[in-house]
């Protein structure tokens, strides 16, 4: 499914003022006067977090002293393109923007990889199993029950389309048992689970109950790397208190090792849709 890419031409835009910012050895309180705005303001363009106006860029160039005219028209081009709107999630009106962010990074990326100690990926769940665990949040307004049921099941097109992504998953076996909506719903659920491992680009593994304690079990997290060496890979943390992301080098290498970590603790993909599919069976009996 198409997107924008607006999120990573912002991305690119940020990396490339901070350098410009930084090789003129200023800093965000002796920029911000020129363009009349706050250092965090100054901040969040740099993250891409928000766009900047095209007058704004100008005086940035010219304020950093950029006298490259082909670096110059490519990130004026990419401010540009920045700003352009587009993508499936509009007729779902507004998203928060960690939320949003996330669903432009997930279309963009060549790789999302990570973990989950709860509950099913949201990109692998059944409409049923997240009809049921949203109702959760919302019980008094269906109609937002199925505006993000509707929201999670489009997300879920990046990897049926002909390009997808890679997704490995580790999965705390906790998830796999975990009711959500009752028996049928997760015996259906564990059983689109499976299938989904003998896809190509999805490999699932689980850390069984056996195992014991390891590492990264306080929290949810994913790396995602992108076709394009200008953009950064990104860490992706997901809490009871937020989300944040992440793009420092030291970050991204921190949090692959930790997959690493996990995937090395985990049953190999075949032993892990066994595990899945007797759990699945365990469900059967009670459907």
């Amino acid at each position: 499914m198409a997107t924008s890419g607006t999120s990573l031409r912002r991305r690119r835009l940020g990396v490339a003022l901070r350098e410009l910012r930084e090789r003129a050895g200023m800093t965000h309180q002796q920029v911000g006067p020129a363009l009349d705005c706050s250092p965090s303001k100054l901040s969040r363009i740099e993250n891409g977090e928000v766009g900047v106006r095209r007058s704004d860029l100008l005086v940035l160039l010219e304020l950093y002293g950029l006298d490259d005219a082909a670096q110059r028209d490519e990130l004026i081009e990419l401010a540009r393109e920045s700003k352009r709107r587009g993508g499936w999630w509009l007729q779902y009106g507004e998203l928060s923007h960690p939320y949003l962010k996330l669903i432009q990074l997930e279309a963009e990326a060549a790789s999302i990889r990570g973990n989950e100690l709860t509950l099913i990926p949201g990109l692998l769940q059944t409409e049923e199993y997240a009809r049921a665990l949203i109702r959760t949040a919302s019980p008094d307004d269906e109609e937002e029950v199925e505006r993000r049921v509707g929201i999670r099941l489009t997300r879920q097109e990046i990897l049926r389309r002909p390009n997808p992504p890679e997704f490995w998953v580790v999965i705390d076996e906790a998830a796999l048992h975990r009711h959500v909506g009752g028996a049928a719903i997760m015996k259906d659920q564990l059983g689109v689970l499976a299938a989904a491992c003998e896809r190509p680009h999805i490999t699932v593994q689980v850390i069984p109950f056996e195992h014991g304690v390891y590492e990264a079990m306080t929290g949810t997290f994913r790396v995602m790397r992108f076709p394009d060496h200008r953009d950064p890979d990104t860490v992706y943390l997901e809490g009871f208190g937020g989300t944040i992301y992440l793009d420092d080098a030291r970050d991204i290498a921190r949090y692959s090792l930790v997959f690493d970590h996990l995937c090395a603790a985990a049953l190999s993909p075949q032993l892990s849709r066994q595990r899945i599919l007797a759990v699945a069976q365990s469900f059967s009996e009670h459907v």
